[in-house]
């Protein structure tokens, strides 16, 4: 007499739910939810950084002219027969805006390596 055999029972719905592990690259390369979420924080992170920049730019620079407007004293100023406001709006702004610059690529550079450092990260996790 041989024994009955063993039947195993489980739900269907937890049958139809079998977790495959995916590397983040796979997750971003076939667009799944998860890799959706980590590209568009890579592009959060470097529209925060676009905007700080524009946000710098328009307080700085773009409030210049209103400065020389309430400061009539500044507008008489002149260096080397210069007003001060051409010299201020004509020449000083191109250095900052190059910082500006500078500074912004920066920022989204290092964010595009620490996203790349995570994908990275990942598939190696998963080879080891």
């Amino acid at each position: 007499m041989s024994e009955p055999r063993r039947e195993r029972i489980t739900s269907p719905l937890t049958s139809a739910r079998t977790h495959v592990p995916r590397t983040v690259r796979q997750e971003i390369h076939e667009s799944t939810g998860v890799g959706e979420v980590y590209v568009r924080s890579l592009v959060r992170s470097q529209l925060r950084a676009a905007l700080t920049v524009v946000a710098s730019v328009a307080l700085t620079i773009g409030l210049l002219p209103v400065v020389f407007v309430v400061f009539g004293d500044l507008s008489g100023v002149t260096v080397g027969g210069i007003g001060l406001p051409w010299i201020v709006l004509g020449i000083a702004v191109y250095p900052a805006v190059f910082v500006l610059g500078w500074l912004y690529v920066r920022f989204a550079e290092r964010a595009e390596v620490d996203f790349a450092a995570l994908v990275e990260a990942s598939a190696t996790e998963e080879e080891s």
